[in-house]
């Protein structure tokens, strides 16, 4: 697992910064961020002309989540995906249908990190589905309390095609960068306005990990 990648998330605002959009070797485009599903359909193509080399995945983040997405649809969403995109994410507990596309099986806990045993739960049951990606975000409410997180990535970083794991929250500011070093190979950026809590910019990460 020797590329890392940065994985620029796709919003509204953002389709404009095109200088931000060419220095991430992964592009999320968050649909549910964009209201009017008449664009769905040609947001691939904007994005790729931006960037033809990043690997595109596709997201429709439930509101349990994060996201925009009513709950009440989730079972909606497979259908909608692009057939073109690389990769699409979906939440733990949320891969109830075959696709073809790639799959980043994804958990979020906006309250705490998870411990040890958890995290290894969560791995196990991934790999059990067989997906290709596994993704953690958890908040961190101290430096100490992402520990369990690199101990993580570790352990499982190597078993999945794409792997991350890291903390939000002020705390968990230095974990999207070093967990790169830990054993993750993927981590989340901000192209426009930051879209979880504590989340760095391209920029950022790019000038931290790369120096430029």
């Amino acid at each position: 697992m020797s590329k890392k990648f940065i994985a620029g998330l796709i919003a509204p605002d953002v389709l404009q910064n095109a200088i931000s959009i060419k220095k991430c070797g992964i592009l999320e485009i968050r649909y549910d961020l964009f209201e009017n599903m008449d664009d769905w359909p040609n947001l691939l193509q904007k994005v790729s002309e931006l960037n033809p080399k990043a690997l595109k995945l596709g997201t429709i983040r439930l509101e349990k989540d994060g996201g925009k997405w009513k709950n009440s649809r989730a079972s909606e969403r497979i259908c909608l995906f692009d057939k073109s995109l690389d990769w699409i994410d979906l939440e733990r507990g949320m891969l109830t249908e075959k696709t073809d596309h790639k799959i980043i099986c994804s958990w979020h806990l906006f309250d705490r990190v998870p411990n040890a045993n958890e995290l290894s739960e969560f791995a196990e049951e991934c790999l059990k589905l067989r997906v290709q990606g596994c993704k953690v975000a958890a908040m961190a409410h101290s430096k100490n309390d992402v520990e369990p997180l690199y101990d993580f990535a570790r352990k499982y970083g190597e078993k999945f095609e794409l792997f991350a794991a890291f903390a939000m929250g002020e705390q968990g500011k230095e974990s999207r960068i070093r967990s790169l070093k830990e054993g993750a190979n993927l981590t989340y950026a901000s192209i426009g306005n930051a879209l979880a809590p504590g989340q760095l910019s391209v920029e950022e990460i790019n000038y931290q990990t790369n120096g430029s």
